[in-house]
């Protein structure tokens, strides 16, 4: 049995799109013993069970580990020379080449990762890159809904430029059947009256999914729920927040992992909006399936063999 620990951060100003996605991988190494690290403003326990608090501005490692992930934006260099130090294997989720890493196993499952990325490997490093190891939660795979006419809004777990409470309220006045996620409980008071709209404020997954699962379209940024937009067959609209976003929107658009994308700064952009949600939804084939996370497992634990 190997000892394996995870460490990553979520809350208010970084959402949960980490959190969940290393969640889900940690998921697949259950049988083995398991401690997971979040840094992190809010609580998140009626979400994710045995989470253990701590702080990157703090970090120091007390034991050793057979094998340490990291997915983070925000830990400097120094923490991950730290992890690669304390563990047989450190595994480092990456999605823009953020730092030069130190030997270990480099995950990213953007589907253009070695084009963009790695096109030069580094023999420090083993890769797992592309789509096929895209960690899509296991209760995806278990509801199965027909789809309807509405339209799912999740604009990640902090709005920052308060895009949601804008959107919904111009395409409520269209009369469409509008599904919203937030974490804004402003949002929530003034959106929850309004016809043509259920507000969902942080859901239990079961909901999320479901709402997800069953609406023919979808605005979000881009982010991690594209990948499981694309998984659930949503016709999708995406909006880009950041640079980053604005550059994984064209890899996303190439790979049929979104039908749309519109350009926030654009004065016209919820006309926009509202015109690529007319049309019927298409005939998806997700380019995704759930098994990333498995791939994942197999990959890692066939190293202690």
């Amino acid at each position: 049995m190997l000892n394996i620990a995870f460490f990553t951060e979520a809350g208010t100003n970084r959402g949960l799109g980490h959190l969940t996605r290393l969640y889900t991988i940690s998921e697949a190494f259950k049988e083995h013993t398991v401690e997971f690290f979040l840094d992190s403003d809010l609580n998140y326990e009626h979400q994710f069970q045995n989470i253990i608090s701590f702080s990157w501005e703090n970090f120091f490692l007390q034991k050793k580990y057979d094998i340490i992930f990291i997915d983070s934006y925000e830990a400097p260099l120094e923490i991950y020379e730290s992890i690669h130090n304390n563990a047989t294997l450190a595994i480092y989720i990456d999605d823009y080449k953020r730092l030069t890493y130190p030997k270990g196993v480099i995950i990213n499952f953007s589907p253009d990762a070695q084009q963009n990325f790695y096109p030069n490997i580094n023999t420090q490093h083993s890769y797992l890159l592309g789509l096929k190891y895209t960690p899509i939660r296991s209760i995806f795979k278990k509801i199965k809904v027909q789809k309807e006419k509405q339209v799912f809004i999740m604009l990640g777990g902090t709005d920052t430029k308060d895009l949601t409470l804008v959107i919904a309220k111009y395409l409520q006045k269209k009369m469409l059947k509008i599904v919203v996620v937030t974490n804004n409980k402003q949002d929530v008071l003034e959106l929850e009256n309004l016809p043509n709209i259920t507000v969902l404020f942080r859901p239990d997954d079961y909901t999320l999914v479901f709402e997800m699962s069953k609406s023919s379209h979808a605005i979000a940024t881009a982010s991690m729920s594209v990948y499981e937009l694309a998984f659930t067959k949503t016709k999708t609209t995406i909006i880009a927040v950041s640079k980053n976003q604005i550059i994984g929107a064209k890899t996303y658009l190439r790979h049929s992992l979104v039908q749309h994308y519109v350009n926030i700064e654009n004065e016209h952009y919820l006309e926009e909006l509202f015109y690529t949600l007319k049309t019927d939804s298409l005939k998806l084939t997700p380019p995704v399936d759930a098994e990333g996370a498995q791939r994942i497992y197999h990959s890692v634990t066939r190293q202690f063999i």
